[in-house]
């Protein structure tokens, strides 16, 4: 039994794991660990794409456990809060909360009511309604401009008003048992290059892009390569239009992500996540207010945007970039003088735009096409929250379908 995985991502790696005993030949032309892959510095690794996890990620934490790393587990109260008109506002403890004064009373005890019921209300109805339309509907005007619509256009960018009612409510129902200083997040201390490696190791990866894929005599065929299988887990616009248009897929539209790391002398604040409003990041991130800053010896902060394939933001080279980060940054009381280095790193289809009917739209693992299977960002695990635990069920599942499909014990 031959078996291709395109794409060496958490999905691709995980799959891997669970069908080592064929030896699978893995296809990936970037990085290994895709949004999970980190850059060296001296003396450290970090992501490029700043990542957490949580209690219930339990297929990731088995898979930690699994691979001899949980004593490196850390969990850590994530204090968070917003930023308006330049100025940082702390919003964990509830005298925190009461005191915000952006809110009104009645707005802070609409959005409590609303947290509640989240967690009891059937999120399918709402698939065909648009987000912006049900907050305004549900919550107010206020609620809307001056809570939710900063955290709208950091999730997706300009893309927000595609977005449905449905993904918020299913959200805001698994991200509502905080503790009352805050959420509890998790991350591997060190890196979680440690974790990617070890996916990795052994494994047959091919560093080559995998644009043909050829069917004949009953084989899939890549690079001069037979398979019987293919497990397709790179972003769907790259798939083989050949192969794509048997395989009555819908529509999904992809989001993508750009993502400033930043080596600064001094902390900004003492929060580790700030959703910021009119600035060209829709959030600040600051690791070493959540990591140790003994680990890496330099105050690191990501700045993450999202917004469109063929956008001109995503168009833009690394040195304007860098630019208009830096000056938004400055707004939030960052001198320029403390700011070491700045790497932007950008990822052209990091996920599905859970838009109006996406629940529709998610995309099965078996195809019609007998040996030949989906699986990653637009899987069932990765919503309404994409994650590394929803990667990592959808190549385990993947896996288990083809290995049920071919009769393998």
């Amino acid at each position: 039994m031959k078996i291709a995985i395109v794409g060496a991502g958490l999905t691709g790696l995980s799959c891997a794991l669970e069908l080592r005993d064929y030896n699978p030949t893995i296809f990936e032309c970037h990085d290994v660990g895709g949004l999970l892959a980190s850059y060296g510095r001296k003396g450290y690794r970090i992501e490029k794409f700043y990542h957490h996890f949580f209690r219930w990620d339990h297929d990731l934490l088995n898979m930690i456990k699994r691979l001899g790393l949980s004593s490196k587990v850390v969990w850590k109260i994530a204090k968070t809060g917003f930023a308006i008109d330049g100025k940082i506002y702390p919003l964990n403890t509830p005298l925190e909360i009461l005191r915000y004064p952006h809110l009104s009373l009645m707005d802070k005890i609409r959005l409590a009511r609303f947290t509640l019921k989240s967690r009891k209300r059937d999120y399918t109805i709402e698939d065909d309604r648009g987000v912006v339309e049900g907050i305004r509907e549900e919550l107010g005007e206020n609620l809307l401009q001056k809570f939710f619509m900063p955290l709208l256009k950091a999730k997706f960018g300009e893309n927000y008003e595609r977005v449905s009612y449905a993904w918020l409510l299913a959200r805001v129902a698994i991200r509502s048992n905080r503790k009352l200083s805050g959420e509890e997040l998790g991350y591997l201390r060190r890196g979680f290059w440690q974790l990617v490696d070890r996916m990795a190791e052994g494994l047959n990866i091919i560093r080559k892009p995998v644009e043909n894929i050829g069917y004949f005599n009953k084989k899939y065929h890549i690079h001069g390569m037979e398979f019987d299988a293919v497990v397709w887990t790179a972003p769907l616009p790259l798939l083989d239009p050949k192969i794509a248009n048997n395989l009555n897929l819908p529509s999904i539209s992809y989001q993508s992500s750009i993502c400033a790391l930043v080596g600064c002398e001094k902390p900004l604040s003492d929060l580790y996540w700030i959703n910021v409003d009119n600035a060209i990041f829709g959030a600040v991130i600051e690791h070493t207010n959540f990591m140790p800053f003994e680990d890496y010896g330099e105050h690191l902060i990501y700045l993450a945007s999202y917004t469109t394939p063929d956008s001109e933001l995503f168009r833009m080279s690394e040195k304007n970039l860098a630019n208009l980060y830096l000056k938004d940054l400055e707004r939030l009381g960052m001198k320029r003088r403390d700011v070491k280095w700045i790497k932007i790193f950008k990822a052209k289809y990091s996920a599905p735009i859970y838009e109006k009917g996406y629940l529709k739209k998610i995309v099965p693992y078996r195809t019609n096409l007998k040996g030949f299977y989906l699986a990653g960002m637009f899987s069932k695990p990765n919503y309404p929250e994409r994650s590394m635990n929803g990667s990592i069920k959808a190549g385990i599942e993947v896996a288990k379908a083809l290995k049920a499909d071919f009769d393998l014990s």
